[in-house]
C-alpha cells in the first residue's frame, strides 16, 4: 500500500467533510442582537437622564455631605464612575471625538 497516497486520500476527505461545517447561514454569532439592544439601552436617552440625575445627585452628596461613612463615600464614587461611563459616549460626541481616530 503506498503511504503517501494514503495520506492525501485521507487528507481530501477530511477537507470535504470540514467543509460543511464552516458553512453558515445567519452570517452573525447568536449574541450580536443582545449584545447590540444592550449597547442601545446604556446609551440612550433614559439612561443619559438617569446618569445625569445620579451625577448630580452623589456629587452634591459628597461635596455637602460631611458625616457620609466611608462606604457611603465609597458608593459615591462608584455612582460618579458610572455616570461618566455612560456620558462619556454623549460628552466626547459634543466634542466631536466620534469614531476611530488615527494620527
Amino acid at each position: 500500500m503506498n503511504k503517501p497516497l494514503t495520506r492525501i486520500t485521507v487528507a481530501s476527505l477530511a477537507l470535504l467533510a470540514a467543509q460543511n461545517a464552516f458553512a453558515t447561514g445567519s452570517g452573525g454569532l447568536p449574541w450580536d442582537t443582545a449584545i447590540t439592544t444592550l449597547s442601545g439601552d446604556l446609551t440612550g436617552p433614559v439612561a443619559t437622564g438617569i446618569s445625569v440625575i445620579a451625577f448630580l445627585a452623589a456629587g452634591a452628596a459628597l461635596v455637602f455631605g460631611e458625616e457620609l461613612g466611608g462606604i457611603a463615600k465609597k458608593l459615591m464614587y462608584v455612582v460618579l464612575g458610572v455616570a461618566f461611563i455612560v456620558l462619556g459616549n454623549k460628552f466626547l460626541s459634543v466634542l466631536g471625538l466620534t469614531g476611530a481616530m488615527v494620527f
